[in-house]
């Protein structure tokens, strides 16, 4: 049953390498972001008020819960996190700063695959852990 608690992490480090967003800047270029992209910059989204990065700690402390038998963190937890990461679609459209000095924009035009799969990542920490809490 602990195998299980590998899918998460497995299904999150599949993110990092899938498209997961599609912006487009001031200057009209297309540009798609990969999920490690937005995994190291995210953080950075607080000053522009985002806060869907912030699910991944979240994420990260309820599933090493998870690895030591605490089944009840990794519920919540992955529940939370998939409500926080999922106000990621909120962004489709509206206009952010592309830089530090706010004179460059851009936009998220959509989602793409590595987003959806990040989510799946986090929900199956929630799933996996009420499994193996019912299954002791």
């Amino acid at each position: 049953m602990k195998i299980l608690l590998y899918l998460s992490p497995a299904l999150f480090v599949l993110s990092c390498c899938l498209p997961c967003l599609e912006i487009k800047e001031s200057n009209g270029k297309i540009d798609i972001m990969l999920g490690l992209r937005a995994l190291v910059v995210g953080w950075s989204g607080i000053f522009a008020g985002i806060t869907a990065w912030y699910g991944n700690p979240i994420w990260l402390l309820c599933a090493a819960l998870g690895r030591w038998d605490r089944s009840l963190p990794g519920i919540l937890g992955g529940g939370v996190a998939v409500a926080i990461g999922w106000t990621t679609r909120s962004l489709i459209g509206r206009v952010l700063p592309a830089d530090e000095g706010n004179v460059n924009k851009m936009a998220v035009v959509r989602v793409l695959p590595g987003f959806y799969v990040w989510i799946t990542s986090l929900a199956t920490l929630s799933v996996v852990s009420f499994v193996q809490r019912f299954n002791r």
